[in-house]
């Protein structure tokens, strides 16, 4: 195989390096300007705190993802894959109650820790309705992350850092500019929308805002989490987020975000911390939460792998593990990622 891979996001990175363990020849192009993975804090959570489920195949890629990324480390000498507890404040009496009923459950005790007396006793933020903790959580230090794939990936491929003009883009052929390739792999997150063969995909452009502060008073040992994220990245400092800002179209970032961000970080905390970062990325984002994944049925040879999220750190490893199954196995793909699942493709 002599794959072209377009985006060196999660996404790009992941495919890219399940194709090199298979020796296969890969090239990616990326324009240098990533605007969801190196803004995104990595923040892996197998819970979905809204009605305290399971995240989609949750028991599928947390085991994998932890091998995939401790590999990198590996191969690379770097450390960027850090284990995390999440504390949940409870927003209510029913989310106790669910969460009593869910930690009683087998399918769920590898994730929710029983409501122990020392959640009770916690008061180092308000919890007027208790608190409770998630296991198997992590985060990735996304711009180290990025820099080992991208090592890794010019050691044994090529990388190469330009926009992907789609003029020079011949899909029948396979061909970009001067070079033909067995497939092409486009990973442009929410710039899909100027891909010809994919733009309508039913993906929006969703930005996220978010802040770095440094705190005495914010705890530090674990990722503190109610209407907002807090997550200790070492040095009294934090990132804080996270903002949904649907159909965005520019990464700017606004005081709007700032002010929505720092209030709900006051439900928390009663403080008032230092700002010394605000970042914003767009993430793409699906109605159904699943991503886009597939061949395209007229271009064949040319694929999409897209609409990652929120999960992208969580669910990339292995479904791009999945994908290269598809790719060099005839493997079959989790039906929910079906590309052709919402609306016909454009010619």
């Amino acid at each position: 195989m002599n794959a072209l891979i377009v985006g060196g996001g999660i996404a790009g990175i992941s495919i890219a390096l399940h194709l090199l363990k298979r020796g296969c020849s890969i090239t990616v192009i990326d324009q240098g300007e990533n605007k969801s993975t190196s803004v995104a804090t990595g923040l892996i959570n197998p819970i979905v705190f809204r009605r305290t489920t399971k995240s989609w195949r949750a028991d599928d890629f947390v085991p994998y993802q932890e091998k995939f990324y401790r590999d990198i480390e590996i191969n690379t000498s770097t450390h960027f894959f850090n284990p995390l507890v999440i504390r949940r404040v409870f927003s209510s009496e029913q989310e106790r109650n669910d969460w009593k009923k869910k930690q009683e459950r087998t399918d769920y005790q590898h994730y929710l820790n029983k409501i122990s007396a020392q959640d009770n006793e916690y008061n180092l933020v308000p919890c007027p309705f208790g608190s409770a903790r998630v296991d198997n959580c992590f985060w990735v230090d996304s711009l180290k992350f990025m820099v080992a794939g991208k090592q890794l990936i010019e050691q044994h491929g090529t990388w190469k850092t330009e926009p992907f003009n789609h003029s020079f883009f011949n899909a029948g052929e396979k061909k970009y500019k001067d070079n033909s390739y067995s497939h092409i792999i486009f990973c442009e997150g929410y710039e899909v929308k100027n891909n010809p063969l994919f733009k309508n995909l039913a993906i929006s452009p969703t930005k996220g805002q978010v802040l770095t502060v440094k705190s005495n008073l914010i705890p530090d040992d674990e990722s503190l989490n109610r209407k907002c994220f807090v997550l200790p990245v070492g040095d009294n400092q934090f990132k804080i987020g996270s903002t949904y800002e649907w159909e965005a179209q520019d990464c700017s970032i606004t005081d709007e975000g700032k002010n929505l961000i720092l209030e709900n970080l006051a439900i928390l905390i009663d403080d008032k911390p230092q700002i010394i970062g605000h970042e914003a990325g767009i993430r793409p984002t699906t109605i159904d939460r699943r991503p886009f994944i597939g061949e395209h049925s007229k271009y064949k040879g040319n694929y999409v792998f897209n609409g990652l999220g929120t999960k992208g750190y969580m669910i990339a490893p292995l479904l791009s593990n999945e994908f290269t199954s598809f790719l060099l196995d005839g493997g079959e793909l989790d039906p929910e990622v079906a590309v052709y699942r919402r609306e016909k493709l454009g010619d």
